[in-house]
């Protein structure tokens, strides 16, 4: 078993199979024939991708194995990744520490949910230090996250979830954000994180967040859409999808108070640089 501060590289259990046969469509069968395939698009591509199965599964499994959508993934991401190339070119870890170890703005749950999915939380407001912190390095960031959780089998099947705290927001927080910002972050939801986004969930917003939800929501597509939900201070209303047991106190739940955060998980994304650099070189030809 691996330890709180540790990603969870370990082969998918029987039963973790079986969630991918049944919404995934992976079977062995499956999963082989999807990844010469997706082989074969590779090369015949302008994509520069590497090729070995656990690099490949990444995309496969967010596509839920058909080979042309995971090619149109990774093109995504070629995209996104030229479009913002000022901003994620060779990123790596030591480049978003501050945000992770000084501000602790980004939290990764050592538990995940009742569904086995990883939670995450994101602090938009008293915590964040406007003057310090810029809305462009915490999507560095946020960024940086999921070079990390794609390295997680239970992750790449069950998905993940993210909680967004806008507690203490005030009209400063408001101001750091941008349209351009909003964009680039849905874009990425959307269409270039081969992650299963499966609920995004908005607690503590105070009356001004409708300044912030009028930037993001013209860039919101339905799929997403249907998976958004805004709880306010009502903690029960949160707990309809994510019980009691499986969130720290902080948010209504019976786990301890968080008493750890990004400075603790900081060193796990150090272990894999060798990763993170092989993911920097995706891309196009």
């Amino acid at each position: 078993m691996p330890g709180p501060f540790e990603i969870d590289r370990s082969p998918p259990s029987a039963e973790l199979l079986e969630v991918a046969k049944q919404e995934l469509r992976e079977t062995p069968e499956v999963r082989a024939a999807a990844i010469e395939e997706l082989r074969k698009l590779l090369k015949a591509s302008d994509l520069n991708f590497p090729d070995d199965e656990e690099f490949l599964l990444i995309y496969l499994r967010p596509t839920k194995f058909y080979p042309e959508s995971a090619l149109k993934l990774m093109r995504n991401v070629a995209e996104f990744n030229k479009t913002y190339k000022d901003l994620l070119h060779n990123l790596m870890p030591v480049d978003v520490k501050p945000v992770f170890v000084d501000h602790g703005l980004i939290n990764i749950f050592t538990n995940r949910d009742q569904k086995g999915r990883r939670l995450m939380v994101v602090q938009m407001g008293e915590k964040w230090n406007t003057k310090e912190v810029t809305e462009d390095q915490i999507f560095r960031a946020l960024y940086t996250i999921q070079k990390l959780a794609v390295l997680e089998p239970a992750t790449q099947i069950n998905g993940a979830v993210v909680i967004y705290d806008f507690k203490g927001m005030g009209m400063g927080h408001v101001k750091a954000m941008s349209t351009s910002g909003a964009k680039r972050l849905l874009t990425f939801i959307q269409e270039a994180c081969p992650l299963r986004m499966k609920a995004v969930h908005f607690v503590n917003e105070p009356m001004i967040f409708n300044m912030v939800w009028s930037l993001f929501k013209p860039f919101v597509k339905e799929k997403l859409n249907k998976r958004m939900f805004f709880h306010g201070e009502k903690m029960a209303k949160l707990h309809e999808h994510i019980p009691k047991e499986y969130l720290p106190a902080n948010y209504g739940g019976t786990l301890p108070a968080l008493d750890y955060g990004g400075k603790e998980w900081y060193p796990v994304a150090e272990q894999f640089t060798e990763f993170i650099t092989k993911w920097n070189t995706c891309g196009f030809k």
